[in-house]
């Protein structure tokens, strides 16, 4: 899930930024993407199945990329809730069989036999679709707070 943000008074904005040093402009866009974040993240958490174990606590919220105009955010299940992608978009039930873990990460199964499947329950992409409108508004706030516009 990707969402592009584009703040009204855009020049006003990239004149304010041109003018810091580099690593405050970039510390400023983390801060203000963080910000858009978190509402998204803490909907997913409201959002998460209670009876997953510790699925709904372990919503989390990460810059994994960061360019001079562009923040890169993971948001969602994080290593203890690593079940959490299966629980959203559903899986196979599979008895027997090898399990091999590729150098990469991915886990494959060989073998085995289909005794089923576990239906999808969609917790994150409801979440991301109702808030993200709400996120824009909370980086473009924070934005403008930083910049005192």
């Amino acid at each position: 899930m990707k969402v592009r943000m584009k703040v009204e008074g855009g020049d006003k904005i990239a004149r304010k930024l041109q003018m810091m040093a580099e690593e405050v402009a970039r510390t400023h866009m983390r801060e203000c993407a963080l910000a858009g974040a978190e509402v998204i993240r803490a909907e997913i958490e409201t959002t998460a199945p209670r009876k997953a174990g510790t699925l709904a606590e372990n919503i989390e919220k990460e810059v994994k990329k960061q360019t001079k105009s562009r923040v890169d955010i993971h948001i969602g299940p994080g290593e203890e809730a690593w079940y959490g992608r299966l629980v959203e978009s559903g899986h196979a039930i599979v008895v027997g069989g090898i399990r091999v873990v590729k150098r990469s990460g991915r886990v494959r199964w060989y073998g085995g036999k289909k005794v089923g499947d576990v239906p999808p329950h969609p917790f994150m992409r409801p979440a991301f679709d109702s808030k993200t409108d709400e996120a824009y508004d909370a980086f473009e706030a924070e934005l403008k707070r930083r910049l005192r516009l």
